[in-house]
């Protein structure tokens, strides 16, 4: 155990190097399929939910396949607001080229279009074609303002359609105006690709050819599990170990069942996001043993700590991440945030605006920032404002399964069942009011206009009825009030209930 790189990299994505390519197993189909279609096609749009390694397909998977075929893969973010989704390619292209040792010439920086036309990718004596990849590709609507959003939507219609922009020609007589040999990729999550029908106008074949990356299946989950254990690096912190087979059929039982409500449906697919941050957990319980002996470490279901310990993981990450918090108070503050704001009554991932956060939580920019980098939340730029959620839908039922939030569940059960209590006390209450408002009403009415009634003088049972009408008009209006009243405990204990019944 020489290194200090670890097999699994958990929450963080794979990179593009030559560790992370060793170690990136299970997704050996869609790095054919992607990189076939990426190469077919002038554009091609990538999309997945959160959590299911579209980042890491491209950086350990695709980006060596493109090279392998001669092309420049170049992994860049539009996540530059101050100077822009243009100026922020063109310093990510810089230093893609320089990661990968590639010589690059760069273009003229004017537009998209220019540059590539511009520009020169060598690969030693050879010239190699770029691959434009727009990594989280959702910054550009979540980030850049709808101005600097239609001109760089504009600069990649051209690109892409391989129509030189008006006046290109006048600007470059020295140059052609054949379009670029650039491809272009964009990848953003699931939750926004409809914003890009808001892009069509620009870019009419934009949703022409698609890729969609689903969840593990069992058997390449398996192999993203049993994979890296086998590698055999100096720079790993750990040895090459083994899974016993019934440890790994254990696991990938538990990971594929998915609680919706009251059932537990088994989907025959897994997510990565899980998997790894599990992974990372059995190379912990690895390094321990190899440091206590110099055997092969086959790994089972006992060592493991069964299933209670598999559902424990998540927990785990979730109460280290609070750890790496320091103060009490922050920490306290941090933990509030994740358990009731970040998260809605019927248990989905809400965003909080960062100026809110401070304002309800005291809860400072630098703590916010590390809850970032130790992947628990991740947040978005949007207009002159950061929202901060969850980093994945997973984390939802750990963080509601702590010691504090079940604490505090139960405590809202308490205080929503006697919301319910009182608002029906009220209700009774009410009611009976409304009964007794009634018969002196009526009383009221017929002492008033007995003769109308068919009596001869006002009835026995209305002679101790003497109701002002203002005094009726009052009481009318206190009952309204407590109608209004019970309803809204009633709805407030309902609310209350429903936010914090388990699912």
């Amino acid at each position: 155990m020489n290194g200090s790189a670890t097999r699994y990299p958990g929450a963080q994505p794979f990179s593009d190097d030559a560790l992370s390519r060793k170690i990136f197993f299970g997704r050996k189909r869609e790095v054919i399929a992607l990189s076939d279609q990426i190469l077919a096609n002038r554009m091609v749009v990538v999309y997945a939910r959160s959590g299911l390694g579209k980042t890491s397909l491209l950086n350990a998977g695709v980006a060596q396949r493109l090279r392998d075929e001669g092309y420049m893969p170049l992994i860049v973010r539009v996540n530059d607001v101050q100077n822009g989704p243009r100026a922020s390619v063109l310093q990510g292209i810089s230093a893609a080229a320089e990661r990968q040792g590639t010589e690059y010439i760069p273009g003229d920086p004017s537009s998209l279009w220019s540059f590539f036309k511009t520009a020169e990718f060598w690969d030693g004596d050879i010239l190699v074609k770029p691959v434009l990849i727009l990594d989280q590709f959702e910054e550009l609507f979540t980030l850049q303002s709808p101005e600097a959003r239609m001109n760089f939507l504009s600069e990649l219609g051209y690109l892409v359609r391989g129509v030189a922009p008006p006046n290109f020609a006048e600007a470059h007589p020295d140059l052609s105006d054949a379009a670029p040999a650039v491809h272009v990729v964009l990848s953003l999550r699931e939750d926004f690709f409809g914003l890009l029908e808001e892009a069509a106008d620009r870019i009419p074949q934009i949703l022409d050819h698609r890729f969609r990356l689903t969840p593990l299946s069992l058997h390449a989950a398996a192999e993203a599990l049993t994979g890296p254990a086998e590698i055999d690096d100096p720079t790993l912190e750990t040895r090459p170990f083994r899974y016993d087979p019934k440890a790994v059929e254990s696991i990938l039982d538990y990971l594929s069942r998915r609680r919706v409500r009251a059932l537990v449906e088994i989907t025959r697919n897994i997510e990565p996001f899980q998997l790894q941050l599990i992974c990372q957990r059995f190379e912990r319980i690895v390094g321990e043993r190899q440091r206590q002996s110099a055997d092969n470490v086959t790994l089972t279901i006992e060592d493991i700590g069964g299933e209670a310990a598999l559902r424990n993981t998540l927990k785990e990450f979730y109460r280290r991440a609070l750890a790496a918090v320091p103060g009490r108070r922050v920490r306290k503050a941090a933990r509030r945030l994740c358990e009731d704001f970040l998260i809605s009554p019927d248990r989905r991932r809400l965003s909080l605006e960062e100026n809110e956060i401070k304002r309800q939580l005291r809860l400072p920019s630098e703590t916010l920032r590390l809850l970032v980098s130790v992947r628990l939340l991740r947040c978005d730029s949007r207009a002159d404002s950061i929202y901060y959620e969850l980093s994945h839908d997973a984390l939802i039922e750990p963080v509601l399964a702590t010691t504090q939030a079940l604490l505090r569940q139960a405590r809202g059960l308490l205080l929503g069942a006697l919301g319910l209590v009182a608002g029906g006390i009220s209700w009774l209450v009410t009611i009976g009011l409304l009964v007794v408002s009634a018969v002196f009403f009526i009383g009221a009415v017929v002492k008033t206009n007995f003769a109308f009634f068919g009596f001869d003088s006002p009835p026995a049972w209305t002679k101790d009825i003497n109701l002002e009408w203002p005094a009726f008009g009052a009481l009318f209006l206190m009952l309204v009030g407590m109608v209004t009243f019970s309803e809204v405990i009633v709805s407030g204990g309902l609310r209350k209930i429903r936010r914090y019944s388990a699912t």
